[in-house]
């Protein structure tokens, strides 16, 4: 939706919601049930309130709070939400997130939380993160936990978990629209259990949100089109009985990853990265990451055939006879990326970069334990470099 056509849209609404979104603007922290007002968040945990979870007036049948029972299906928190067809879209207009101050990471410390029982196992999801936000004085913010499952079984699940008070976002409308354009009136499921309510926002085929807040802290479950209602009410059983321990997050105990630039770093793979300049190549965008200020991650695209300036302001792409290469590194490759690998770079050769390229944008292999993927349309060039390191 432009944003001529969002201008329109508001303008349809009613008076006392227009007035009622206005409140919403005026930043004041609710406190206890503030979650009730939480309609969907981001996985940088920036949180879209709308006023309220019925400010645009839904249905009788979905301000009925439902009673938990040990029969509840996982569709039964879901019970009164409204199905749309796929082409529906939430649009939202935010100009400002929730602060924090740092972040550290404990994504690779899975193997260990799981077996003390601080997350639950997920032997179907190979890839899982945990990012934890501080505030200026060193106390959490918040923890996100996320599970991703890769092809035909897709699923994108996550634990976000807020410690301090949250906070109601200014300037943040956020509308659901139809495929006509029309807006969609919001549709929640509130179900107490054990004499706290939950809210589930969402349907199958869309992102969905179950949000709670005891006395440990505020939960929000988030799931992606793929996943269905089972898995998570799966993880919000196991939440239930297993509150978080915000201790094992200190943040002397988390990971640091700040980034860089090459050029503040230039000795970071100097075994991995081929000499791109002898090659005829220049260095452009660049990303080098630091785990705890040791090189991590890295990204660069080198340019032939072109200038800076000219790769500067992109008219570049309209010329003949410029190659690029995109040169990636990581040293803790996931599960996908080595099962996608072509396999250690002194069994490449020529012709298997060639049909790479035929086939896919990409290729990788494995140099001295450390993972490379290149993204080159062109596979003579692309296997100068390669040629170039390999030993």
């Amino acid at each position: 939706m432009k944003r001529e056509e969002l201008c329109d849209a508001m303008n349809l609404l009613p008076d006392d919601i227009i007035h009622e979104a206005e409140v919403v603007r005026t930043r004041k922290k609710r406190r206890n049930k503030m979650w009730l007002k939480l309609v969907s968040a981001a996985a940088c945990v920036c949180l879209a309130v709308v006023g309220a979870v019925y400010m645009m007036s839904p249905e009788e049948g979905s301000r009925t709070v439902l009673q938990w029972s040990d029969s509840f299906q996982a569709e039964d928190y879901f019970k009164y939400n409204l199905s749309y067809d796929d082409t529906s879209s939430i649009k939202s207009l935010a100009d400002s997130i929730i602060p924090y101050a740092a972040s550290r990471y404990f994504s690779d410390y899975r193997a260990q939380m799981e077996q003390s029982g601080a997350i639950p196992a997920m032997p179907n999801h190979p890839l899982y993160s945990c990012e934890v936000r501080y505030n200026e004085d060193g106390s959490i913010f918040s923890v996100t936990h996320a599970w991703h499952q890769q092809g035909d079984t897709y699923s994108d699940l996550t634990i976000t978990i807020g410690y301090q008070e949250v906070e109601v976002i200014q300037d943040c409308i956020c509308i659901e629209v139809d495929e006509n354009g029309n807006i969609v009136e919001p549709a929640v499921t509130v179900t107490e259990r054990d004499g706290i309510q939950i809210v589930a926002e969402g349907n199958e085929g869309r992102t969905k949100t179950i949000t709670f807040q005891n006395d440990t802290a505020w939960y929000q479950i988030t799931g992606s089109w793929g996943d269905g209602y089972a898995p998570m009410v799966a993880l919000l059983d196991w939440v239930w009985e297993h509150p978080v321990d915000f201790e094992m997050f200190a943040m002397e105990k988390g990971v640091e990853i700040t980034g860089i630039k090459l050029a503040d770093c230039p000795e970071a793979f100097a075994e991995q990265i081929p000499d791109f300049e002898t090659l005829g190549y220049f260095l452009g965008e660049n990303y080098l990451q630091l785990k705890d200020g040791v090189p991590y991650t890295f990204e660069g695209h080198y340019y032939t055939g072109v200038t800076p300036e000219q790769v500067e302001d992109g008219s570049y792409f309209e010329m003949d006879g410029w190659a690029e290469i995109h040169w990636c590194i990581d040293t803790q490759p996931d599960y996908y990326d080595l099962k996608n690998c072509m396999g250690d770079i002194s069994e490449l050769e020529r012709e298997q970069i060639i049909e790479a390229l035929t086939e896919n944008s990409n290729f990788s292999f494995l140099l001295d334990g450390v993972f490379i993927k290149v993204y080159c349309k062109d596979a003579v060039e692309a296997w100068k470099a390669v040629e170039s390191i390999k030993r």
